[in-house]
C-alpha cells in the first residue's frame, strides 16, 4: 500500500475509534492532553500523528500502537520481516511499529532526520531508548544526554522528554514503550458505546 494510502488508513482507523466507542473529540482532548482540533486534523488525515500522540491515543483506548496503524494479525504472532516492515513519515521522523496488536508494549523504530528533534512527550509508563546508528541528544527533565551507537537508556516516560539530532546524518533509534498499556484513568473500549450522535 503507498504511503499516501496508509496515510489516509491511519487517519480512518482514528475516527473510526473514537466513533467506536461513541465519544467527542471534545472528551478525548481531555484524557489524553492534545488538543481536539488537532484530533481532528488527525482523523480527516491534514496532519500526521506524531509518535507521542499517538501512545496517548492508544493509552487511553487501551490499544496498542499497532492497533492504531496495521491492520490486525491473522495469527498468533506477529511477524515483521525486513523487506516488508511498514515505514510512515510523522511529525516525528519516519516511524517503523515493530510490536503487535498485544498490549503489554509498543516497539517502534524512528529515523530522526539530521538536524531535526521530535516533539516534546510526556505519557504515563516507561521508555527504554536504543540508538542503532548515528548520534542522538536526549532531554529529559532539564538533563540533556549524549547517546552515541549502540547507547541505551531507560527512564520514566511521565517526564518531558525530547530527542534531537545535531548531527549532520540520519539517526536511527530503537524505542520501546510502555506508555499505550497504562491509562490515565480507565481506557475507554469499543463496547462502551454510547450514542453515536456523541462521536461526531
Amino acid at each position: 500500500m503507498p504511503i499516501e494510502d496508509t496515510d489516509l488508513w491511519v487517519a480512518q482507523r482514528l475516527k473510526d475509534m473514537r466513533g467506536e466507542r461513541g465519544i467527542t473529540l471534545t472528551t478525548l482532548a481531555e484524557q489524553t492532553g492534545i488538543s481536539s482540533a488537532h484530533l481532528s486534523r488527525l482523523e480527516k488525515g491534514v496532519r500526521k500523528p506524531s509518535i507521542g500522540s499517538l501512545l496517548q491515543i492508544a493509552r487511553v483506548y487501551g490499544v496498542s500502537i499497532s492497533e492504531l496503524v496495521q491492520e490486525p494479525d491473522q495469527d498468533d504472532f506477529h511477524l515483521v520481516r525486513a523487506d516488508e516492515a511498514m515505514t510512515r513519515d510523522g511529525q516525528d521522523g519516519r516511524y517503523t511499529v515493530l510490536s503487535g496488536p498485544r498490549e503489554t508494549m509498543s516497539v517502534i523504530r524512528v529515523e530522526l532526520a539530521a538536524g531535526k528533534n521530535t516533539k516534546t512527550a510526556r505519557h504515563v509508563g516507561e521508555e527504554w531508548l536504543h540508538v542503532l546508528s548515528g548520534a542522538i541528544t536526549l532531554d529529559i527533565s532539564g538533563v540533556s544526554l549524549q547517546l552515541d551507537t549502540g547507547d541505551s537508556v531507560h527512564f520514566d516516560s511521565s517526564k518531558e522528554h525530547r530527542l534531537t539530532n545535531k548531527d549532520d546524518v540520519v539517526a536511527t533509534v530503537l524505542i520501546a514503550s510502555t506508555a499505550a498499556t497504562v491509562p490515565m484513568r480507565h481506557p475507554i473500549p469499543a463496547s462502551s458505546r454510547r450514542n453515536s450522535a456523541d462521536s461526531r
